[in-house]
């Protein structure tokens, strides 16, 4: 007899991936195969409540599963047709195949999934035909966590835990283990993007979630030590970026390091590390897929070149304030959630220092950008010359799901 709680998660994912693969061989029209894929991610929400209802799983896995499965509808539901936009929408089905296997799956299984997620995203990099020493760096690096990946599930606990550790430095990246998150990000086609986001920062906190109990104090501080640089250079990397892509990747790199920091001064990582990881996640989709809808009108895709959207575009101005104000405040998120269950605090631990410093990083300077940023593509003056349309209603629902869904991450959970 078939034991359910075991083969559901397998079909869950086995849907939407099947799918995708159909749509990119038989390149069905865009209509019907967006109203496939909605109703595909309608059931597979189902599964999940069943799930969730009927079996013992980990709720943390579930909540991740559930921000890829509402980012997935995010980035398919506003799409409008276009010559890219079946492929664009096959791809999405795929990504959240195989990043749902990752999450809903153990062991073997977990990560037969994680490593074909890892490899259509070297695929995929290999598709926008990026010949540099960076690109070179960043598919060996791809090659190796795929590797090793799998090689975890025959290993001792101890290359378990450093296998996990790898993986959750590139999913939650920290340089110099970003280049995989950003050239993904940046390489990807239309709203993908923005979903690359989620699916790569919640593969992440599932990882470190597996090993955070094993990290030691003197195992942290070097961790410490990559957090604070790594807030410092995608920061300072954010004040330099025109391209919105590598803007946003940047912006979550920098954001992603508060995490690093935060994991042993607070250490109920669930209760504060996966709702402030997702968040993150939601916001900077937000923005990503918000720019994605403007390039797809314009052609834009550098700040500075298209000023003035909130005069004769109010909603996308009034979506890009809401964004930008979450994504200043977001550094207080993790602070607020994770001192509330603590009693006290050791200001004198060199951990907590170092957090200090990270986060005033993060802070202060992210502030700046941001508020760059927005001046550069809300305000100013309009050009004459651009015929304007504001942003459509499906549109307008797909980033307010995602606000909604960081304002839950963030503050409710």
């Amino acid at each position: 007899m078939l034991n359910v709680e075991h083969f559901l998660p397998v079909i869950i994912a086995c849907l939407p991936l099947l799918l995708g693969v159909v749509g990119k061989v038989s390149r069905m029209s865009f209509a019907p195969f967006q109203a496939i894929g909605l109703m595909t991610i309608g059931g597979i929400g189902g599964g999940l409540a069943y799930m969730q209802s009927a079996f013992e799983t980990d709720p943390s896995r579930m909540f991740l599963a559930v921000a890829v499965l509402l980012s997935g509808f995010c980035v398919i539901f506003p799409q409008k047709e276009t010559k890219h936009s079946s492929i664009h929408c096959a791809s999405i089905m795929i990504v959240l195949g195989l990043s749902l296997g990752a999450l809903l799956n153990q062991g073997l299984l977990s990560r037969i999934f994680l490593s074909g997620l890892l490899v259509y995203a070297a695929v995929s990099l290999l598709q926008a035909k990026h010949r540099s020493p960076r690109a070179i760096i960043t598919l060996l690096h791809i090659a190796v966590a795929s590797i090793i990946s799998l090689g975890s599930s025959f290993g001792g606990q101890t290359f378990q835990i450093l296998v996990s550790l790898f993986l959750a430095m590139t999913f939650l990246p920290l340089t110099p283990f970003h280049l995989p998150f950003v050239s993904t990000v940046g390489s990807a086609k239309g709203p993908l993007s923005s979903f690359w986001i989620v699916v790569w920062l919640t593969l992440g906190l599932a990882e470190l979630h597996m090993i955070q109990s094993s990290l030691t104090t003197e195992g942290l501080f070097p961790l410490h030590l990559l957090a604070l640089g790594s807030a410092v250079y995608a920061s300072l990397l954010c004040l330099g970026q025109q391209h919105y892509n590598q803007f946003v990747a940047s912006a979550t790199v920098a954001h992603v390091a508060l995490i690093w920091g935060l994991i042993d001064v607070f250490p109920d990582f669930p209760g504060w590390g996966i709702p402030f990881g997702v968040t993150v996640a939601f916001v900077m989709s937000g923005l990503c897929i918000t720019f994605s809808f403007v390039r797809q009108r314009y052609g834009w895709q550098i700040f500075g070149k298209l000023p003035g959207l909130a005069s004769p575009m109010p909603r996308f101005g009034t979506v890009m304030i809401l964004l930008v104000s979450f994504a200043m405040l977001l550094p207080l998120f993790p602070t607020f959630s994770g001192l509330i269950p603590m009693t006290t605090v050791v200001t004198q631990d060199r951990g907590f220092t170092m957090m200090l410093i990270t986060f005033v990083v993060v802070w202060l300077v992210g502030g700046w950008y941001f508020s760059q940023m927005l001046h550069q593509t809300a305000f100013g003056a309009a050009r004459a010359n651009i015929p304007y349309t504001d942003l459509r209603i499906p549109e307008i629902v797909a980033v307010s799901a995602l606000l909604l869904g960081a304002t839950y991450s963030g503050v409710f959970h």
